[in-house]
């Protein structure tokens, strides 16, 4: 779990907010009146997602029009081969809780 400090007051000036976290880059917006956090690039071609379109629940990306679910990171539409991640988050009064997924054991017994 990551708490991001007062990011709830930024969001409401900010359209969107890059988050550089030791699982790499991701984007924070607010769709449909929550937070969404996902990965910063498409995998596509690797088009920064910060300048993708928010349609309703899903965030098309300027490039080449891959089209992603916002819930679940689902490929809906396009050239993109794969999804993108989407962590979930909530808010926590004016801070932001990010529950990133467990991450799987190395197999190394250690």
């Amino acid at each position: 779990m990551t708490r991001v400090p007062g990011i709830r007051q930024r969001l409401s000036k900010e359209p969107l907010i890059r988050l550089d976290t030791a699982r790499g880059p991701h984007l924070v917006r607010i769709v449909g009146g929550r937070p969404v956090v996902h990965q910063l690039l498409c995998p596509h071609r690797g088009a920064l997602l910060a300048d993708a379109y928010v349609v309703g629940d899903l965030v098309i990306c300027s490039w080449h029009r891959s089209t992603f679910r916002c819930a679940d990171g689902r490929r809906m539409y396009g050239p993109a081969d794969r999804g993108i991640e989407v962590v979930p988050a909530r808010f926590d009064g004016g801070d932001l809780i990010i529950e990133w997924p467990v991450e799987p054991d190395s197999g190394d017994g250690i």
